[in-house]
C-alpha cells in the first residue's frame, strides 16, 4: 500500500490524470486499466465510486445541470437525487447520500456567529471543494470528531491523506458537500487513521499548538496533532 498526499505523489498523478482523462473522454475507465496489460495500474472500485460521487455532489454546487454528468457517466446505472435523502447505484456499488450544504441549512441561517455564517457561505460557493482539512479544522468544532485519515483513492493499492468530521454515527465531508452515515462512508473509503480530534478540545488545542510551536498549516497541525498535544 502506498500513502499519499494526494498531489504530491508524482506516480500518483500520472495514472490519476490518465483516469481524469479517460473519464472525461466517455470510455469506461475501469474497463481500460483494469484489462489493460501494458499499464501497471488498476483502479479501486470503492475509491473510483467516491471519485464519481464528489464530481457529483461538489458540482451541484456550480451547476444547475448536474444531473447531465449522472446521466451520461458509463457506470452510474440510476440514480433518486430529488429528496434529501439520495441514492447513487452504479456497476462499481451503491451509496447513500445527502448534501452537506442541506444538512447545514438551519445553522447557516440562525447562526448567530458572523465568523462561522461567513464560512458556511464559502461552503455554500464551493470554496473548500479541495481543502479539506482547512473546512474540517473550521466546522470540526461543532461535530463530535476531526478525523484524519488515509484513505482509498480510485487507484488500486493507493491511499490519500484527508479529513472529515464525525457527528454521532453520521460524517460531514465538507469538502466534497457529502454527509453519509459513518458505517458506509467507512466502509467506502476504508480509513487508516492518523488522528482523530475530539470536537470540544479542537479550539484549545488549535490555541496550544499556536503559542508553543512555530506556525503551520491545518493540514500539519491535524497530521501532528497526537505528538504535538497529546504528548505534552
Amino acid at each position: 500500500m502506498i500513502y499519499t498526499d494526494y498531489y504530491d505523489s508524482d506516480e500518483f498523478n500520472e495514472v490519476f490524470n490518465e483516469i481524469i482523462k479517460l473519464d472525461k473522454s466517455g470510455v469506461d475507465p475501469y474497463y481500460n486499466l483494469i484489462s489493460n496489460p501494458n499499464l501497471k495500474y488498476k483502479l479501486d472500485r470503492k475509491g473510483y465510486l467516491y471519485f464519481i460521487l464528489g464530481k457529483y455532489t461538489v458540482n451541484t454546487l456550480f451547476n444547475e445541470y448536474v444531473c447531465e454528468f449522472l446521466n451520461n457517466h458509463p457506470y452510474v446505472c440510476n440514480y433518486d437525487v430529488a429528496g434529501m435523502k439520495k441514492h447513487l447505484n452504479t456497476s462499481l456499488g451503491h451509496v447513500h447520500f445527502s448534501l452537506c450544504v442541506n444538512s447545514v441549512q438551519d445553522a447557516y441561517f440562525k447562526s448567530n456567529d458572523k465568523h462561522i455564517f461567513d464560512i458556511l457561505c464559502d461552503v455554500y460557493a464551493g470554496k473548500y471543494k479541495n481543502k479539506c482539512h482547512e473546512i474540517s479544522s473550521i466546522l470540526g468544532v461543532n461535530g463530535d470528531y476531526v478525523v484524519t485519515a488515509f484513505v482509498n483513492s480510485p487507484v488500486k493499492n493507493y491511499k490519500f491523506l484527508h479529513s472529515f468530521v464525525q457527528k454521532g454515527d453520521e460524517v460531514l465531508d465538507f469538502s466534497k458537500n457529502v454527509k453519509m452515515s459513518k458505517d458506509e462512508y467507512y466502509d467506502l473509503l476504508s480509513p487508516d487513521v492518523v488522528s482523530k480530534i475530539d470536537g470540544n478540545r479542537l479550539i484549545s488545542d488549535i490555541m496550544f499548538v499556536s503559542h508553543n510551536y512555530p506556525p503551520m498549516t491545518p493540514k500539519d497541525f491535524l497530521v501532528r496533532h497526537n505528538h504535538l498535544v497529546l504528548r505534552r
